[in-house]
């Protein structure tokens, strides 16, 4: 599920000429300097990230490191008529990625029997898989019985109970084929493509002219990785149809972004039977396993970012009886996807060189921030955290209005205050939320020297 950062090639650059090519060009130096600071965090996070698990996660890279051209729908849905059995790849703490993969069940045609191939479950509880998907067994019995809350700890059972529920009503079959015991990340990989695989040729062997769709980590989608050992524990006699389908890849939404076509492009052709599509920017696929690693970020990432953000503000303004009138209405917020609005903060002609680099170091920290001159809400991270702090910080303004202490003694007492303030105000919401221990605060003070060497080196 983790990826590495991938280069950029240089021909990808052709169209960022120009005033607004150089703009681009700074966007997409953010982009990827916010990526590689992401994935050194989820690399350093991983259990098991050792020199097998590496070549592992190669073997995916190279699978994916370009795109021959873009792909209309059309092209995907004729591929899907065509496969025998579709791998699709999960970024298990991603709701859009289950999504995806349920609307991709919701196009196939009705030629054929269907099998949905699931790593959620573990193999041994095949007979519980499937007392639920005949709606013998209730949904708590059933996540009790799979040991759910245990065995698969990134979450995002709703995802996957509509994707059941969909089984249920088409009258398809659901198996299981993650493997009982996982060991060391690098160590059982191999060995759980091995057994997925045997799961995947078993179910074929009972019900030949059924079409397999298989959810799994997208680790397992390169070619010598899952799709290898269902070809060599599928009978030889009996050739198999594949169709591949990756999710967000960074390096081919580093070369769309590059060319300006990230934002128009749903799908495209990585090699025949080879697809990859493009619903989510790399760094919000990242942000979504960072929120998970993070105890602060437990409850899930927005959907809604705007709306949730209004909303956060309103309940807090509500408990504190504090008068909103029409802020929320001047207020615009936009996010990490989108960082077009530097360009139109410099364009205002208020914000110095010197303000420009101090939002532009909040955003390589992945930090969040109000922006009251522009009435504009940063949100670095889209977790409810960070929308609930920023609306604390809105609404202080909104009530107190501007406050910039000229010593610096009164600037950094204003900033402590200024930050308990925006995290009380996200306890308002998030209950669960926990303050940073020592070591934690430590380690964002070391995080935070090495990332203003990083900025030097870019401003150079």
């Amino acid at each position: 599920m983790h990826r590495r950062p991938t280069r950029v090639q240089p021909q990808a650059r052709g169209n960022l000429r120009g005033a607004g090519g150089a703009v681009r060009a700074e966007i997409l130096t953010l982009h990827r300097a916010i990526f590689r600071q992401n994935q050194t965090r989820i690399n350093q996070a991983v259990f098991g990230y050792n020199q097998t698990f590496q070549r592992y996660e190669r073997d995916y890279a190279r699978g994916v490191r370009r795109y021959q051209r873009r792909a209309p729908l059309a092209e995907l849905d004729r591929e899907l008529a065509a496969a025998d059995v579709v791998y699709v790849g999960d970024y298990h703490t991603l709701p859009q990625a289950q999504r995806a993969f349920l609307r991709l069940l919701r196009r196939l045609p009705e030629d054929r029997p269907v099998i949905v191939a699931l790593e959620l479950v573990q193999g041994r509880f095949q007979r519980a898989l499937d007392a639920f998907v005949a709606g013998r067994l209730s949904e708590t019995a059933f996540l009790n019985k799979v040991r759910h809350h245990s065995d698969w700890a990134f979450g995002g059972w709703p995802n996957f109970r509509e994707i059941l529920a969909l089984t249920r009503r088409r009258g398809w079959r659901a198996i299981a084929i993650d493997s009982p015991g996982r060991g060391p990340a690098g160590a059982s990989l191999l060995a759980r493509d091995r057994y997925a695989a045997a799961r995947i040729a078993a179910a074929l062997a009972v019900e030949p002219s059924a079409r397999v769709c298989v959810l799994i980590g997208e680790l397992h989608l390169a070619p010598r990785h899952l799709p290898l050992e269902v070809r060599r524990a599928v009978d030889d006699a009996q050739p198999l149809r594949a169709l591949t389908l990756y999710q967000n890849s960074p390096a081919i939404y580093w070369q769309l972004e590059a060319r300006g076509r990230e934002q128009d492009t749903e799908l495209v052709r990585v090699g025949p039977g080879q697809y990859c599509m493009l619903n989510t920017p790399p760094i919000v696929c990242q942000q979504s396993f960072l929120n998970w690693l993070d105890v602060d970020d437990a409850i899930p990432t927005l959907e809604a970012p705007e709306e949730n953000f209004k909303e956060y503000a309103r309940l807090i303004a509500r408990f504190f009886d504090l008068p909103l009138g029409t802020a929320l209405d001047e207020v615009e917020l936009t996010t990490v996807a989108d960082l077009s609005f530097l360009n139109r903060l410099r364009r205002r002609g208020d914000f110095s060189a010197t303000d420009m680099r101090r939002i532009r170091a909040q955003i390589l920290r992945s930090e969040s921030l109000y922006i009251p001159r522009a009435k504009m809400v940063y949100l670095g991270n889209l977790s409810v955290n960070h929308a609930a702090e920023e609306a604390t910080h809105f609404l202080r303004h909104v009530v107190a209005g501007a406050v910039e202490p000229r010593l610096l003694l009164d600037a950094f007492y204003h900033r402590c205050l200024e930050e308990a303030l925006g995290f009380f105000g996200s306890k308002l919401i998030n209950h669960k939320r926990k303050a940073p221990d020592l070591r934690r605060l430590e380690r964002g003070g070391a995080a935070a020297r090495a990332e203003r060497r990083l900025g030097r080196l870019l401003r150079r």
